[in-house]
């Protein structure tokens, strides 16, 4: 493997930032599941209530109670959702890229260094064995350090072709730290 480092100044513009945010929060954390999950048992309740019309009282506006709840507060919440993310992209003002770090990566086992451009956030070091997961989506790598704390590696950034960089990456991390998400 080749001894100079890769460099990726990382550009991050607001659809690189809204499709990780999207991949860490619902697809990752899975918090898609509990709005799923309220609204598959307020309409399973809601059904039940629709069979009973004609039996018991009222039965049919519960039902439209239940099924109007069950679908409108899991809409509000990813509503708020993608709300949030619309937001921070412009609080983050990342309508144009944006220069938000420089990651390099040694082929040595001082691993990672991360810095920001003014150096204002410090200097982040972490070895490879420490690395906690790396996902490659359809235009960028996501490298977390920790599963809380991720930094985005766009495509065609680095100082090398893109595919160098994924073979580098796949050699440096045992297998189970490393997946592809279907593009």
């Amino acid at each position: 493997m080749n001894s100079e480092p890769i460099v990726i100044p990382s550009r991050i513009d607001g659809k690189t930032f809204r499709d990780f945010a999207v991949f860490d929060i619902l697809i990752r954390q899975k918090r898609w599941k509990s709005p799923a999950i309220f609204a598959g048992i307020m309409v399973f309740f809601a059904i039940v209530c629709f069979t009973q019309v004609g039996k018991a009282e009222q039965a049919g506006l519960l039902g439209g109670v239940l099924a109007g709840i069950g679908l409108l507060l899991p809409a509000v919440y990813f509503g708020n959702f993608f709300y949030s993310i619309k937001a921070q992209v412009k609080k983050l003002k990342l309508d144009t890229p944006k220069h938000v770090y420089t990651v390099t990566l040694m082929d040595t086992d001082d691993g990672i260094t991360i810095v920001t451009p003014t150096g204002e956030g410090g200097t982040l070091r972490v070895r490879w064995d420490q690395l906690h997961m790396v996902y490659q989506a359809a235009s960028c790598i996501y490298l977390f350090v920790s599963p809380r704390q991720a930094f985005l590696l766009p495509e065609g950034q680095a100082n090398v072709e893109d595919n160098v960089l994924h073979s580098f990456l796949k050699n440096k991390l045992p297998a189970e730290k490393w997946s592809v998400l279907k593009k």
